[in-house]
């Protein structure tokens, strides 16, 4: 009878308690959890790849300029093709505005595009936008107006690139997967800085090269506080004024910069998000040399 009894027992279920079920419930969130945060990562990767690769194929839409090397320079007009001239021109009348060719057709594509930004070296070669009525109007939207994590460069709508402001403020993402600004911070590298010191930016109205003078980190600072907001200078009302920022760019750069800039030049600051502090970012600024 015994033998019977201890038998029975080894087949019979162990009743489940209340904390039992609690962990299986913890056990089944947690599962689901991982599953969730591997499909957001997923997705997360395949929006930045995608993004990657449409700013890839526009650049393939960009022509380069050795191809106007042979060719006279000339204004083209609707008229020209009509007058026999050479397909080939430098600049070509759009609306009435006269924009370099090589980016006329992105140009068509979307008019809020107002040059390219290239940093030789690095993955940061992209058109930049401009929308002063919506300043943030492309932070989460791609070229195409489509929904981008990553979204695309924009400049400050207190900028001006038309008739250039002292300073250009432009904005882009520091993307975890190394693209748009995030290949900002590696100037925080001297050595990175000394074989990167060159900057593209090529309006569609012209090309423009750039030298950097200051990389560093800050943050955006309260309305009252009376600290350095290097995102609110655009147009020096005095040399004093121009030659304030660029010392206090170059204060807190952490590493000397030779190369400096004083008033009449023109600059372009780069700005991206950094997660040293509380609404931190990292700023790079550069001056026009060409």
């Amino acid at each position: 009878m015994k033998d019977v009894n201890s038998k029975n027992g080894k087949g019979r279920k162990r009743k489940k308690t209340a904390k039992d079920r609690i962990l299986d419930i913890l056990l089944v969130f947690f599962i689901l959890i991982f599953i969730g945060s591997g499909g957001y990562l997923g997705y997360y990767y395949y929006m930045i790849h995608k993004g990657q690769s449409r700013a890839e194929e526009l650049s393939d839409m960009v022509s380069s300029d050795d191809e106007f090397e042979n060719e006279d320079y000339y204004y083209a007009t609707a008229g020209d093709a009509e007058a026999g001239r050479p397909a080939v021109a430098m600049f070509t009348e759009i609306d009435g505005k006269m924009i370099l060719t090589k980016y006329s057709k992105l140009y068509e594509m979307n008019k809020d595009m107002v040059g390219w930004l290239y940093i030789p070296g690095t993955l940061i070669s992209y058109p930049v936008m401009h929308t002063p009525w919506d300043e943030e109007y492309y932070l989460r939207l791609s070229f195409d107006k489509e929904y981008s994590m990553s979204g695309t460069l924009f400049v400050s709508k207190f900028s001006d690139v038309v008739k250039p402001t002292d300073n250009v403020v432009i904005y882009g993402h520091n993307m975890k997967a190394g693209t748009m600004f995030h290949a900002l911070l590696e100037y925080e590298n001297e050595d990175f800085y000394k074989e990167h010191k060159t900057v593209i930016f090529n309006t569609i109205y012209g090309n423009a090269e750039y030298e950097v003078i200051a990389a560093f980190k800050t943050n955006i600072k309260e309305v009252d506080d009376t600290g350095f907001k290097y995102y609110q200078f655009f147009d020096a009302a005095t040399p004093e004024e121009f030659n304030d920022y660029v010392m206090n760019c170059k204060n807190l750069t952490p590493y000397n910069i030779p190369t400096t800039a004083s008033y009449g030049d023109k600059l372009i600051t780069l700005s991206t998000c950094s997660y040293h502090t509380d609404e931190g970012r990292y700023v790079v600024v550069a001056k026009r040399v060409k």
